[in-house]
């Protein structure tokens, strides 16, 4: 079970929260099977919380049934003091062929406070998540992943003033050591802002995808692409402009960068038998941005 910021995940085969009911990392679907199992979410704090589920199928948001609930995207649960709550998934219509598969879960979604110390306890702790590797039918490999020369769409490389760790730094200017908090915008303003990310130690292999409102969205207004894959010796850092359109919709938007790392690499090397990797496996992300619009 995956324990963040005072809430834990666990993706299990009954509604019973012991390891023996765990998903295997690996799971093998006939043409046409559902993938099905359940989600375990256990807020292990003094107050009452609201949590946000989606998921996601090679690093594209897709509905699935969550509780009993089919054809959203977006489920929000809510949680008392110290409650364990067991939800039914299912997701249907899986191609044939191999697949990364990931629930995630965020904590305290819709608190649109503007306070700084809530924005920076948003870094890193108020995301959970669960990934597996799917195959349907007769196949057992990932897919095979082209990478972004990420120099070429960096604007500088950055130095030692970046903070350490991996994933995903936002800044309002290049290669900064000044994380981006909050913002009054206007309603259909063209927002820049920076993506710092890199790695420390170890050589990555990673994916990236911008949400607003919990919704992906291209890195920059004039792409497609709802996720980059990229890769990082040590020691390696960039700044990466990115930008987006300001809703019209009047109070506090979320923006946020998810960080997944290793993409479509496989987690077992036999069934329960758990790959180890050089750096930890699971996706972080970065601040929750508080664009106010007024």
């Amino acid at each position: 079970m995956a324990g963040l910021e005072g809430f834990g995940i666990a993706l299990l085969d009954a509604p019973i929260g012991t390891k023996e009911h765990g998903m295997r990392k690996a799971q093998f679907l006939k043409p046409g099977e559902n993938l099905s199992g359940y989600l375990s979410v256990i807020n292990q704090m003094h107050d009452a919380y609201d949590y946000l589920i989606f998921c996601l199928l090679d690093y594209k948001q897709v509905s699935f049934t969550f509780d009993n609930e089919s054809g959203q995207i977006l489920h929000k649960i809510h949680l008392e003091p110290y409650e364990a709550g067991f939800y039914p998934f299912e997701l249907n219509e899986i191609e044939e062929g191999g697949h990364d598969f990931e629930i995630v879960v965020i904590f305290r979604p819709y608190e649109q406070s503007l306070n700084e110390t809530f924005r920076r306890s948003t870094h890193g702790g108020h995301l959970g998540s669960m990934r597996l590797n799917l195959f349907v039918g007769n196949y057992s490999d990932l897919p095979v992943v082209n990478y972004t020369n990420m120099s070429a769409i960096s604007c500088c490389s950055s130095g030692p003033e970046y903070p350490p760790g991996e994933g995903a730094f936002l800044t309002k200017e290049p290669c900064s050591a000044k994380p981006w908090l909050t913002e009054d915008v206007e309603p259909g303003e063209l927002l820049n802002y920076i993506i710092n990310t890199g790695t420390n130690e170890v050589p990555v292999t990673f994916a990236m995808m911008a949400l607003l409102n919990y919704e992906p969205m291209p890195i920059n207004v004039n792409d497609s692409d709802l996720v980059i894959f990229g890769e990082f010796e040590p020691e390696e850092f960039v700044a990466i402009p990115a930008s987006l359109i300001v809703p019209e919709e009047k109070g506090v938007h979320e923006l946020l960068v998810l960080w997944f790392p290793v993409p479509y690499k496989r987690l077992e090397t036999s069934p329960g038998v758990r790959v180890r990797f050089e750096r930890w496996p699971w996706t972080t992300t970065s601040t929750r941005v508080g664009l106010n619009v007024s």
